[in-house]
């Protein structure tokens, strides 16, 4: 009997495995982006063109086991070359020093099929907080070489503040709160 409790207990192990698949990002079809208040007025968007992700993804629980991102901060973009620069330099993200943003997720709180938060951490500047990113499932295809494709939404928000992030800078010239969308496409590995 005992045999028979220990095999079980394996597959069922191993059949979690089999079910949870790993992702590349295809970042052609990936966005990492931001928006903040400017002058209290508008918004100011923004992304960043480089970075990488480790994503695992179980269909048959529908949740989200793993989710590790690191951004290159020098590349961040708002389609203003003085403005990236002066982001760059040591007022704000002091790229010289920190050129890595990461985001590491320490849980998946499941929600619905296709909703749930991913609860994780933000390094930045070199400080680490946490932050909640609302998780939407866009669903599963099948790219042009016969392997299967996940899309997924990230939507969150943070205070550049807790990361010492333009502490120089009224909050009436640019907004404390970042808002934080991503939009992901990732593909098998």
């Amino acid at each position: 009997m005992k045999k028979i409790v220990k095999f079980s207990l394996v597959a069922a192990i191993l059949a979690s495995f089999a079910n949870a698949a790993v992702y590349e990002v295809d970042a052609a079809h990936t966005n990492v982006g931001f928006k903040v208040k400017h002058l209290s007025i508008s918004k100011v968007n923004g992304n960043f063109g480089k970075f990488s992700a480790t994503i695992d993804y179980d269909k048959s629980s529908n949740t989200l086991k793993t989710f590790e991102a690191s951004i290159d901060a020098t590349s961040i973009n708002t389609q203003n070359e003085t403005r990236d620069n002066h982001l760059r330099s040591a007022d704000f993200f002091d790229t010289a020093k920190f050129e890595k943003i990461t985001y590491k997720m320490i849980k998946f709180e499941k929600e619905s099929p296709t909703e749930g938060k991913v609860v994780g951490t933000l390094t930045m500047h070199g400080i680490t907080k946490p932050v909640v990113l609302k998780f939407e499932l866009g669903g599963f295809s099948k790219d042009q070489d016969g392997k299967e494709k996940i899309g997924f939404s990230l939507e969150g928000h943070t205070k550049r503040s807790l990361f010492e992030i333009g502490l120089g800078t009224s909050d009436l010239t640019i907004s404390d709160k970042v808002e934080l969308e991503i939009e992901v496409e990732a593909k098998e590995g």
